[in-house]
């Protein structure tokens, strides 16, 4: 059979056809007009496809050329499965760049694979029929006119772009994806993976900036009666003299924002020390009054709250703990953590507590210079300990870790505890490591083998028992933490803080269903959690307001009395008047009226009221907004433009 340009061209368009929609469609799982920008993209694609394996008049150079690459291609499309299935996202070439940490548990990669395996199955058939297509073929490229494929070529990116214009997406701005934004959920959801990924790729070694356009705003009016978490800026005078349309911009945003009022729990920590803890894939599996009797009396005990929640994003752990620092969402195609490296964050606990007489020191059982954690950590103000794994001469390693995967937190906590028990006044950041995946007892995970006689009770599977082991040792941890600050006299005087960095990935979601029941809508109940806000002195009051790990920062800093700008971080204080809002790495989102899925274009009213579209139109723009700006403060060291903070 002779395979002219044509043909070639048809079977091409067919097979990112097929790929573009089996992901969109049984991946992502959206059906909506997105589906007709991929099929014009797709075309634009096979196009390159075409003209790259059909340049040369060797047919053998072209067969290699072939074979390389329908095999990338497929290798994308897999690999984004497996991640999306991990992470719930999409992995984009910025990412890559800061370190592809999942590929280091194979286990659960592989566990991964299985759960997705009728899928990769189907794609690699794809492959394998094309393979047979192009090997038992001839190409008649003698025939092929050069000058007319390449014609063909630049018409369809023409149409492609000229698609741009036609603007007839529910509230994306196909246009604005391309040109003004690098955002890869919902460029892939409406233009598909290849031009995604490759868009992230030239955006990236192009040093592109998004363009940002801001409405034009009206300042809040100032109630006399209500006594604000603010301080005085004076925005008229930065805007005067700044030269930066950008920057003013977000002068005239912050300068707009409602700030948050005092309340009653305003101060009630005032002087007393914190520690604040990331505890690595926390969830509610993880609570039990029999397994881990710590863990629940502090969830359980001062406040508790009901509706809180913590989503995932592109670099897990490392922008869990961003979130929980900043009060900033992380960016949907990088590591945003490493990219704070130099940069001004004011309002971080390490930063401004020593204002108010506190030592701030931070400490991770880990390697100490994972997630570049030797330069983030002090650059927020902490004294920064790790494990120097490879005895590289850290200055401030940690002392009395046992080596393993994952290591203990109980070590930890015997490591570090003297190092700041005995200051007047400190705040103490621990990012957990006991709990880390791998889920399983066959030697990934030494913590899961060391307490799973503890588990071996739990009617759940291997991997549901395994992921509660390791949550025992922190547990255990945590118990010692309690123990000490008893034994010390200081416990009443010091605040428990602890958050999630993510839900357990390593598990699948339907390993997490099989265990527990509030699952239903795997956009929003896979990250519901808890929130640990604890103090000894405290009575228990439950706290029902829809929050997440955005609004933690500001919660601390009004609970702590210290004096910052409600204005200028993401997030709001829980026990404020604010509106409640959760926002996810998708642009979802939940208020107290109700939950949209972005991606579906789907609300689900809380109430039995009537929701305006108009509601929705609007949240979806402060949604959006909160995303731009919160690159912004990275990429503009805005806080740095404002001085004296």
């Amino acid at each position: 059979m002779k395979l002219n340009y044509a043909k070639l061209l048809i079977i091409n368009y067919l097979f990112i056809m097929c790929l573009e929609l089996l992901f969109k469609l049984l991946v992502i799982k959206t059906y909506d007009i997105g589906i007709f920008y991929i099929c014009i993209n797709s075309f634009a694609i096979a196009n390159v496809i075409t003209f790259l394996t059909y340049l040369f008049k060797n047919n053998v150079v072209n067969k290699i050329v072939s074979l390389i690459i329908y095999t990338t291609v497929t290798l994308i499309y897999a690999a984004e499965i497996v991640y999306f299935s991990f992470y719930k996202t999409i992995c984009g070439i910025s990412a890559l760049l800061y370190g592809t940490q999942v590929m280091e548990f194979y286990t659960a990669i592989l566990e991964h694979i299985k759960n997705n395996i009728l899928l990769l199955i189907d794609i690699f058939i794809l492959l394998l029929i094309i393979y047979v297509i192009i090997f038992v073929s001839k190409k008649t490229y003698y025939k092929n006119n050069f000058k007319d494929a390449f014609a063909l070529l630049i018409v369809s990116f023409i149409f492609c772009i000229s698609s741009l214009e036609l603007n007839i997406t529910n509230n994306e701005n196909i246009r604005d994806l391309v040109y003004n934004k690098n955002d890869l959920m919902q460029s892939t959801n409406n233009l598909g993976i290849l031009s995604s990924v490759s868009m992230d790729a030239f955006k990236l070694v192009g040093g592109f900036e998004e363009n940002i356009e801001f409405d034009s705003v009206i300042e809040f009016t100032k109630d006399d009666n209500v006594e604000y978490n603010m301080v005085n800026i004076d925005f008229d005078a930065l805007i005067s003299s700044e030269k930066d349309s950008v920057i003013n911009g977000m002068h005239n945003y912050f300068k707009s924002e409602e700030p948050t009022n005092k309340n009653e729990y305003t101060g009630i920590f005032a002087g007393k020390n914190l520690i604040f803890i990331v505890a690595e894939g926390f969830y509610p599996i993880a609570v039990s009054e029999e397994l881990t009797p710590t863990l629940y009396k502090l969830t359980n005990s001062s406040f508790v709250f009901e509706n809180y929640y913590q989503p995932i994003y592109n670099c897990s752990t490392s922008d869990g703990e961003f979130i929980n620092q900043l009060s900033i969402l992380p960016g949907v195609a990088t590591c945003s953590m490493k990219e704070t490296i130099g940069k001004y964050y004011p309002y971080n606990v390490g930063e401004i507590l020593p204002n108010y007489g506190y030592k701030a020191n931070a400490f991770h059982g880990w390697t100490y210079n994972y997630y570049s954690r030797d330069k983030v950590l002090p650059n927020l103000g902490y004294t920064y300990y790790g494990y120097d794994r490879y005895k590289r001469g850290y200055k401030y390693a940690l002392k009395g870790i046992k080596d393993s995967w994952p290591t203990s937190d109980i070590d930890v906590i015997n490591s570090s505890y003297d190092i700041y028990s005995q200051e007047e006044r400190f705040v103490t950041y621990y990012m957990s490591i006991s709990g880390h995946l791998e889920y399983n007892f066959n030697g990934g995970n030494a913590i899961a083998k060391k307490n799973k006689e503890e588990v071996k009770s739990v009617n759940a599977k291997n991997s549901i028992k395994a992921y509660i082991a390791t949550q025992i040792e922190f547990d255990k941890s945590l118990e010692l933490l309690l123990a000490k600050l008893e034994s010390d006299g200081i416990l009443d005087d010091t605040v428990i803080v602890i958050s999630p960095d993510h839900y357990p990935y390593g598990l699948s979601t339907s390993d997490i269903k099989s265990y527990v029941d509030f699952v239903d809508n795997e956009n929003f109940d896979l990250y519901k959690n808890n929130l640990i806000i604890y103090n000894s002195e405290l009575k228990t009051t439950n706290v029902s307001k829809y929050t997440s790990s955005l609004d933690l920062l500001p919660t601390l800093l009004n609970l702590f009395g210290v004096e910052y700008d409600s204005r200028l971080l993401i997030g709001k204080d829980i026990f404020s008047s604010s509106e409640d809002l959760v926002i996810f790495n998708n642009k979802s989102w939940i208020t107290s009226v109700g939950r949209y899925d972005y991606l579906k274009k789907k609300f689900e009213n809380f109430t039995d009221e009537e929701v305006p579209q108009s509601y929705i139109d609007e949240t979806n723009k402060i949604v959006d907004m909160k995303f731009q700006i919160s690159k912004l403060l990275i990429s503009k060291d805005y806080y740095r433009k404002l001085g004296g903070l």
